[in-house]
């Protein structure tokens, strides 16, 4: 499940009041829940499953110099050495009407990749342009394949590339899609979404925004707000809520300076967004610690009480630092 950690800084003036909080994750098959890292070239990267197992996985970098997005592919093994492999793009998640990079192996076992796109008809046609650039490939011990390829965000091929973007009035929402599928072949034109041994659609944001580093304070507390050990019912999306009481030795009042999240390898694939809520009641007031549906006829009807947002986490978002000059003031 995907949890939430939060850093708080500790003045000194003293509140007396019991002060809960309550975690609302959400859970859905095939969400992405990156975090990012810095990489060794000093880029964050960043990543996101593909899959409900987050065996196969993306994972990116941005270069806003060359205005180009670098990305790393890793499919499950389970197909063999000839199978070909598609990462692409599209407007709405549809394979059809998509932009894909194809990497496959033909006859003579001679490894290649093509810029191609689909009709609406699921049917593949090679790109008159070629934009799918620096290409690698590689093969894990054991089975599963790395792709590699570097995409700009406007190519100029305006009939048939995707179009990498983030505006004020654009969330930079993008549907990734990809494809596996038997191998070897004679050709890639031609070649039917349909024939595809496993497929899937995944929504991501590519471009984030640059944000300058912020240096903590020395002085900081950590809370962990953990939703452990839920079995995840087999629906579409499941709203959890978790309701947790801060640890006495909170009980002053606090600056929220960072909070982030924590996602256990198995959950990766399921894990869509999560929201922590203060539940501000009077002292002597008693919050039951509920574990369950958040629309269960089971949650108490105190827990209602739960509703100032402390911190919000959703697919694509990295850890949040507030700025030096500006913290979250909570009276806990």
């Amino acid at each position: 499940m995907k949890q939430q950690r939060s850093t708080l800084q500790q003045p000194r003036r003293w509140y007396c009041r019991w002060t809960a909080v309550i975690a609302v994750v959400v859970v859905a098959f095939l969400t992405a829940t990156d975090g990012g890292h810095t990489g060794a070239a000093g880029r964050r990267v960043y990543t996101a499953p593909l899959d409900d197992t987050g065996r196969t996985a993306v994972y990116w970098t941005v270069d806003y110099g060359s205005r180009s997005v670098k990305f790393e592919v890793h499919f499950a093994a389970g197909g063999g050495p000839f199978d070909w492999l598609a990462m692409g793009f599209s407007d709405r998640g549809n394979h059809s009407g998509a932009d894909f990079c194809v990497m496959w192996v033909d006859w003579k076992g001679v490894t290649g990749m093509l810029d191609t796109w689909t009709d609406d008809a699921g049917r593949i046609s090679v790109d008159e342009r070629q934009d799918c650039e620096e290409f690698d490939v590689a093969r894990f011990h054991g089975g599963g394949t790395a792709l590699t390829f570097t995409r700009k965000f406007d190519t100029c091929d305006d009939d048939r590339d995707y179009l990498i973007q983030a505006s004020d009035c654009y969330d930079g929402t993008t549907h990734l899609v990809w494809m596996v599928g038997g191998g070897p072949l004679f050709a890639v034109e031609g070649l039917l979404v349909s024939q595809a041994r496993a497929k899937g659609m995944q929504r991501v944001q590519l471009l984030k925004p640059e944000a300058p580093q912020v240096r903590l304070p020395d002085k900081v507390s950590k809370i962990d707000v953990l939703a452990s050990k839920v079995n995840v019912p087999a629906a579409e999306t499941t709203y959890w809520c978790h309701v947790m009481k801060i640890p006495l030795d909170l009980s002053f009042k606090h600056h929220i300076v960072k909070f982030e999240s924590v996602i256990e390898e198995s959950s990766r694939g399921v894990v869509h967004h999560m929201e922590v809520f203060h539940c501000e009641s009077s002292a002597d007031s008693r919050i039951p610690l509920y574990s369950g549906p958040c629309f269960s006829e089971k949650r108490p009807y105190k827990t209602q009480v739960c509703k100032k947002v402390m911190a919000a986490w959703a697919m694509g978002a990295a850890p949040f630092v507030y700025p030096e000059v500006m913290k979250l003031h909570q009276k806990i």
